[in-house]
């Protein structure tokens, strides 16, 4: 079963669509530990060799293999080729995709290929007077 998505946006709906590239480092592997005492844990991303690791991660409140995990595996999807795309849509009512789409939210950009990004900001705007035409603007965040 996969990830749920929040939100699809047909490319026939787009109305401007702009990239601001922010590459990360690509690391692949990462030891984490307590400062004084806990657990030590080398986080390798699968399908790796663990080759590219980032600097350790040292702090005191990490004295548990499964949150130690948890705070690699983080660190280690934070990386890689990625940028944040910035999407003019029409705002929908609440029946109709895509609606409002809010901060926090997995959004599916359906172009050719089609791919999920989560929604970082949502602003609003209204173009001109009296028109009727409410525009949200999502900057969402892609990993490549």
């Amino acid at each position: 079963m996969g990830t749920p998505i929040d939100h699809s946006v047909p490319e026939s709906m787009m109305l401007n669509m702009s990239v601001e590239w922010s590459p990360e480092p690509a690391y692949n592997a990462v030891y984490v530990s307590g400062t004084y005492e806990g657990v030590a844990v080398e986080v390798t991303r699968n399908g790796t060799v663990g080759d590219e690791p980032a600097p350790d991660i040292v702090e005191n409140w990490l004295v548990d293999v499964a949150v130690n995990t948890e705070r690699g595996r983080n660190l280690l999807s934070e990386g890689g080729q990625q940028g944040v795309v910035s999407l003019d849509i029409p705002l929908t009512s609440t029946d109709e995709e895509p609606g409002l789409v809010l901060p926090g939210e997995l959004v599916e950009v359906m172009v050719t290929p089609s791919w999920v990004g989560l929604c970082l900001s949502t602003s609003i705007q209204t173009p001109g007077s009296g028109t009727g035409r409410v525009i949200q603007t999502l900057s969402v965040e892609r990993h490549y």
